[in-house]
């Protein structure tokens, strides 16, 4: 009997000493160590958003008309300013589609023999984008688009009418990092051909002018 009951005592006294051992263990177990940095959820890529660039721009194009010797190959590295939009939404954990557009104020001058032969005053463009995830806070994406680029040619041909708009396919790559929750960096660079296009001479055909350019972005956004 007196076994018995020493047996029944340690047996409660074990009982009440494991909880707190329990959490005495847990107090012991290290803290998580987590990044400082913005982590976002799934979603963090659904939504619009909107912001403000800065471009750098290498600009070329052949040239053809009758006051030139020959065709020539024009160039010049410019630089840009404007504003972007678009609309993305994941579809899973690696896929996120999206619709993205611009406009942007340029300032580029092409040179011929010293003399200013012409301008890209503008430009703006629409993209299908289709991104990865390579990090909760980080997209890598690929663009294909259209673009129209307004070329003003009157300061070497000397007539108003020699300015013209062009339209041409787009082609790019880019990453975004969301810094937080609603504050979007942007880096991407994008490639455009604006075809051959007709130029004239106080209403009278004259030449031909095949621009194209390659321009890096930077930029800043919010998303909502």
């Amino acid at each position: 009997m007196r076994l018995t009951m020493t047996l029944a005592s340690t047996l409660i006294a074990a009982a009440a000493v494991l909880p707190m051992a329990s959490v005495q263990a847990q107090q012991l177990v290290a803290p998580m160590v987590t990044s400082q940095s913005y982590q976002p959820g799934y979603s963090a890529w659904d939504g619009f958003y909107i912001g403000a660039q800065g471009s750098l721009i290498g600009m070329k194009s052949h040239e053809k008309n009758t006051t030139l010797a020959a065709e020539q190959l024009l160039g010049d590295i410019g630089g840009s300013a404007g504003v972007f939009a678009g609309y993305r939404y994941q579809l899973n954990d690696w896929l996120v589609l999206g619709v993205d557009g611009e406009v942007n104020n340029v300032a580029t001058q092409f040179e011929y023999n010293g003399a200013n032969y012409g301008a890209l005053k503008w430009d703006a463009a629409v993209r299908a984008t289709l991104g990865y995830p390579i990090a909760n806070n980080v997209l890598a994406y690929g663009t294909v688009g259209y673009s129209w680029g307004r070329f003003d040619l009157s300061p070497h041909y000397g007539t108003a009418d020699s300015a013209y708009t062009a339209g041409g396919w787009q082609l790019g790559l880019g990453v975004d990092m969301m810094v937080t929750q609603n504050l979007m960096a942007r880096l991407n660079a994008t490639w455009t051909h604006y075809g051959v296009n007709n130029v004239t001479r106080g209403g009278v055909a004259d030449g031909t002018s095949e621009p194209s350019n390659s321009v890096v972005r930077a930029g800043l956004a919010w998303k909502f």
